[in-house]
């Protein structure tokens, strides 16, 4: 029978419990001593390492890295059903007590997707406005930006 080198980490297979048709064992023989299964009778279970990662499905998304912010960029502008959901949501908390905020955020929707055209549009072109605004600010800063970059570019090298 086979025999672990000194240095195995683990007990010798259970007699019993031997691998392969040729060793009289139930286990198919795959070139490994034992079978799928730790800990076997007699081994000790190994404890969980608190630190180390929890196995699990891989997630199918990728994380992006997020860009760091420039400082002093202008922050970007609320899109037309964020600036609807900020008016409205205090009122529909008032009318509501009992929902949580994700029941708030539901009926939000629901009322933005049940809105007429003609309001909606006027939200559209409150949104329009505010990235307009938003553009020529960041068109602003960026100059400054690239301006300030030159003043502080340090003279060409030049030998003399």
């Amino acid at each position: 029978m086979w025999q672990p080198p000194a240095h195995y980490p683990y007990p010798p297979y259970p007699p019993g419990m031997a691998h392969g048709a040729a060793a009289g064992g139930s286990y198919p023989n795959f070139g490994y001593p034992y079978p799928y299964m730790y800990p076997h009778p007699g081994m000790a279970a190994k404890p969980a390492d608190p630190l180390k990662k929890k196995r699990g499905r891989p997630s199918k998304r990728k994380k992006r890295n997020k860009q760091a912010k420039a400082e002093g960029a202008p922050k970007r502008p609320a899109t037309a059903f964020v600036m609807f959901s900020n008016q409205h949501r205090q009122e529909v908390k008032e009318a509501n007590p009992q929902l949580t905020m994700v029941e708030i955020a539901k009926k939000l929707g629901e009322m933005w997707r049940g809105m007429e055209t003609e309001v909606r549009k006027e939200w559209d072109d409150k949104a329009t406005l505010a990235k307009d605004g938003y553009m020529e600010d960041k068109r602003i800063w960026l100059e400054q930006r690239q301006a300030l970059a030159l003043q502080q570019q340090p003279p060409p090298f030049s030998e003399q």
